[in-house]
């Protein structure tokens, strides 16, 4: 009875320190609106913008109640998109996107402070092609399948408080992205976009200030590697009679935290979610409008 004794005293003081140990998350990721474009026929062409957040904080200063929270934060920005119908099948695309990001931690996990802000800022330019077509003779079904590749830069700030100490890491990206969709045609004025769509991450130029010790601490020493993502959307786009060409927007972008890691000579590591120390923005809801100058004109 005494040898169990010792056993749980052990393990409870062995969860005691993993507890204070616990490393505040990193975020490397945030998902874009995916570039919904709704073809039928040659000559389409599509020009948006839309603005991103999580409605999580979105319309409060983001504070912490120690009390109650442990982490607060906030995630907003613009995506702005174009694409064109080459051929009756063919469309290229391209678009941008900008992200401000902010978390606040009820501890500091590089000193003894008791707590840190961490702020980040992303921006993103792609291009794509891809093809679509319509699925069925009633045309009221198309099938959009687009390769794209990202180019960007990442910024983060790490402040601890209240005595101030600074850290940063910045780095430059590249985000290659397979998106299939299916769009639903419902009339003329009320369509629905479905889109999973799969990414691979791959990250170069790091800037930094973190120590090894402290890169390795918060996996910032694995960054080499590329990171798939799952990164699925919807996206409803509805109009009016009397203005064919614009359509309100109002969709929901997800993404999974990076499902594995692979290395320079090929070799892959699945992350359990208590590993996933760098990650991805999960939620985004987007508003926006976009601008279809010839649509209507040209419909068969």
């Amino acid at each position: 009875m005494k040898v169990h004794s010792n056993y749980f005293i052990a393990a409870v003081v062995c969860l005691g320190l993993a507890a204070c140990g616990g490393t505040n998350p990193r975020y490397i990721s945030n998902p874009s609106m995916y570039n919904a474009a709704f073809f039928r026929q040659k000559g389409d062409l599509k020009v948006g913008g839309a603005f991103v957040a999580n409605p999580n904080n979105l319309l409060t200063s983001v504070r912490l109640d120690t009390a109650t929270k442990d982490e607060a934060n906030k995630n907003l920005g613009f995506d702005g998109q174009i694409a064109y119908a080459v051929t009756d099948h063919f469309l290229i695309q391209a678009g941008g996107m900008y992200r401000s990001e902010k978390d606040i931690f009820n501890s500091d996990d590089i000193t003894s402070n008791s707590g840190s802000q961490i702020n980040y800022k992303r921006s993103m330019f792609d291009i794509g092609a891809g093809y679509y077509t319509a699925m069925g003779a009633s045309r009221k079904v198309f099938f959009n399948g687009v390769l794209s590749a990202g180019f960007g830069h990442s910024t983060s700030a790490d402040i601890g408080t209240p005595n101030e100490r600074r850290r940063y890491f910045d780095f430059n990206f590249v985000k290659y992205q397979l998106t299939p969709s299916v769009n639903f045609f419902f009339s003329e004025n009320a369509r629905l976009s479905l889109a999973p769509r799969f990414s691979l991450l791959t990250a170069n130029s790091f800037n930094t200030n973190y120590t090894a010790a402290e890169q390795e601490q918060l996996n910032y020493n694995t960054m080499g590697r590329g990171r798939l993502l799952f990164e699925p959307g919807m996206l409803f786009q509805g109009g009016t009679p009397g203005l064919p060409w614009l359509k309100f927007e109002v969709g929901a972008h997800f993404s999974t935290n990076p499902l594995t890691a692979v290395s320079e000579n090929n070799s892959s590591t699945v992350f359990s979610d208590s590993d996933r120390r760098l990650r991805s923005r999960r939620f985004l809801l987007s508003l926006g409008l976009s601008f279809y100058p010839f649509e209507g004109s040209h419909r068969q």
